[in-house]
């Protein structure tokens, strides 16, 4: 992989420059932070009432962002926290929404002075909202001096003290938050923000849009006052919903949005966002990087359902996709799409050209997976009214005419209409399938989603759609007549957005939409071919990244100060580490030396990036910077 950075999209790059110094300013502060007594972060600590088990689904929502995010994160109790000499010292601590809503003053007087020592606190919503009784304060939240703002204002508001607001994300916070090309649209536009418009003014507001919903909104609290540090979002009327200010020697990272309550609603990106911020940007903290050699990787699935693609695919062709891959494919199989008799499907068994295609699929390492049951339309618009034995029934009809077709097992799925009912996850899981494409989650990388208030069954992982604003796919984009320049631009986007951030996303289509987009795809295919060939992206299946990310589940690592310059990075895996890969920072490390196993180290952009090799062990020296000066002052944030 190519060190450099990514040079293609100019408006791009301006955010990620952006992004450097912002990340320096703050380490500087993080690492300056050692006056006063105050260690540097070595990891993050979620802290919860005693009373709460381990196991609580709000608590595993969070270890496993941390996890798929690739940092780590313990568990603290409450009384923990309280006890003197307690090892949260060095703990970069999170109060999460949902989990801690009743808090004494014995803890939050604590928690403000771990703060202003030098503690890193990341806030959320109505953490601490509620005394010992279930009570609200009559004025405001006790917290609202580490917030920034004052906010719950119970005394004010009553029951009107939160509301549903449409969230903005200031244009400075864009690359800050590293939400994925197509989330935000300007003010009074129709079409999401790409690299075909003039990039964001720093404090120009940007609407958070959904597939489907379009301008989504969110339950806030109402705030009051001037906010003393960096707005990242703010409601409509002008609340804070989420903003970095120092308090002290430490730094606290307000967010006011339910990123728990989102997250367990297959709508965890914001979770995942902020965790990364505050984690990486904010506490300074090592990454075990989500993708393979932590280069940035993209899943292209065609979902393939009726005889209209064979055509469309032979298009595909001539526009040079067969050029590149691996891509995951699904077939619906049967005959018919709308209703039985109609003769619109694929026919697989019976259509020779298309058993051609499939054979030249896996003979190109292309993953072959399922597209619903048997018959597309009826199927998506059925599944999840009608008894699920009937719909097993399809499905397996299905599984069974794509593996006689391609001799290999099926290993991926997808829902037609993205109709995926809860029930149909760890059914797919026991027929040997890890991964589904996933209509919820919309944005995000590749997660174990929650839906039905239960979380996936081991070893099976979502793969969210991207989405261009509202729509996800070309016939819908063109339906809704948007221009082919800005589909292009988007699609370049996404592939410069995996390679410069390191990370992996999902896009889909039908072949036939292709046709309608002609030039933007030729022209996308063209640039993540340069991409690849600088290696700073590759082209990976649902299944290859899966099993990947199964196998970085299981890699044991952690990191330890060693004296007062040095810190030390052990990991393991009980195969091999080969292809894992850890970000860090510049700011607080010079030149890793590896001590143990087999590694490859080289600078890229803000953080060193250390490649393992072929070993089950890895030990890392991590010399510490010098200490710097002490962090940035912040332009006070205006709110009501």
């Amino acid at each position: 992989m190519s060190a450099k950075p990514v040079t293609t999209r100019v408006w791009l790059i301006r955010g990620g420059l952006l992004v450097l110094a912002v990340v320096a300013l703050v380490l500087l502060g993080v690492f300056g932070g050692a006056r006063g007594g105050a260690a540097a972060p070595t990891h993050l600590a979620l802290l919860i009432p005693d009373d709460l088990p381990g196991d609580d689904l709000h608590v595993v929502a969070w270890q496993d962002a941390a996890a798929e995010l690739g940092f780590k994160l313990t568990v603290l109790r409450a009384s923990e926290l309280l006890r003197a000499g307690t090892p949260a010292r060095d703990a970069a601590l999170i109060l999460p929404d949902q989990v801690h809503r009743r808090m004494n003053d014995a803890l939050i007087a604590v928690l403000e002075q771990r703060v202003r020592a030098g503690a890193r606190l990341m806030l959320v919503h109505d953490a601490g909202l509620e005394a010992l009784d279930g009570g609200y304060h009559p004025a405001q939240s006790r917290l609202s001096g580490l917030a920034g703002v004052r906010y719950a204002l119970y005394g004010e508001l009553g029951g009107r003290m939160s509301g549903d607001h449409v969230a903005w994300v200031e244009g400075a916070a864009v690359p800050i938050l590293r939400l994925p090309p197509g989330k935000l649209i300007r003010d009074g536009e129709d079409e999401p923000l790409s690299s075909n418009q003039p990039p964001p003014l720093d404090e120009e507001p940007l609407a958070v849009v959904g597939y489907h919903y379009g301008r989504l909104h969110y339950p806030v609290y109402s705030t009051r006052g001037v906010f003393p540090g960096r707005r990242l979002m703010h409601a409509e009327e002008g609340s804070l919903l989420a903003g970095l200010h120092s308090v002290g020697l430490g730094q606290v990272l307000f967010v006011n949005l339910p990123l728990t309550y989102l997250k367990l609603r297959t709508d965890g990106l914001f979770l995942h966002s902020f965790l990364r911020y505050f984690a990486q940007d904010v506490s300074g903290l090592p990454q075990l990087s989500q993708v393979p050699d932590a280069q940035g990787a993209l899943i292209m699935n065609w979902h393939v359902d009726a005889a209209a693609a064979v055509p469309a695919i032979e298009t595909l062709d001539a526009l040079g996709a067969f050029e590149q891959g691996p891509y995951s494919i699904h077939l619906t199989a049967g005959p018919d799409v709308d209703n039985p008799g109609d003769g619109q499907g694929m026919d697989l068994a019976r259509n020779e050209r298309m058993q051609h295609w499939v054979r030249r699929f896996v003979e190109r390492g292309d993953e072959v997976g399922s597209h619903g049951g048997w018959i597309h339309n009826a199927f998506g618009r059925d599944v999840d009214k009608q008894a699920p034995q009937r719909s097993i029934g399809l499905i397996e009809r299905n599984f069974a005419a794509v593996r006689a077709a391609s001799g290999q097992p099926v290993r991926e799925y997808s829902a037609p209409m993205g109709n995926h009912p809860a029930w149909t996850t760890p059914w797919l899981r026991a027929q040997g399938i890890q991964a589904y494409y996933f209509t919820g989650d919309i944005g995000m990388a590749p997660t174990r989603s929650y839906q039905g208030g239960k979380r996936g069954p081991s070893g099976m992982w979502a793969f969210p759609v991207l989405s261009y604003g509202a729509h996800a796919s070309f016939e819908e984009t063109s339906m809704a007549g948007i221009a082919d320049r800005d589909i292009g631009a988007w699609l370049k986007d996404v592939a410069d957005f995996c390679a410069q951030y390191h990370t992996v996303r999902l896009v889909y289509f039908h072949p036939p939409g292709v046709a309608l987009f002609p030039d933007a795809f030729r022209d996308w295919i063209r640039h993540t071919a340069k991409l690849v060939e600088e290696r700073s992206l590759r082209w990976i299946t649902m299944a290859q990244y899966a099993a990947f990310a199964n196998e970085r589940l299981a890699v044991e690592w952690d990191t330890r100060v060693e004296d007062a310059a040095t810190e030390l990075l052990q990991a393991s895996h009980p195969r091999s580490l080969a292809h894992f890969a850890w970000l860090l920072p510049l700011a607080r490390y010079d030149m890793p030396r590896v001590l143990e196993g087999q590694a490859q180290v080289v600078r890229d952009g803000d953080a060193w990036r250390v490649v393992a090799g072929a070993s089950t062990r890895l030990r890392l020296q991590l010399p510490l910077r010098a200490n710097v000066p002490a962090p940035e002052s912040f332009t006070p944030t205006a709110a009501p």
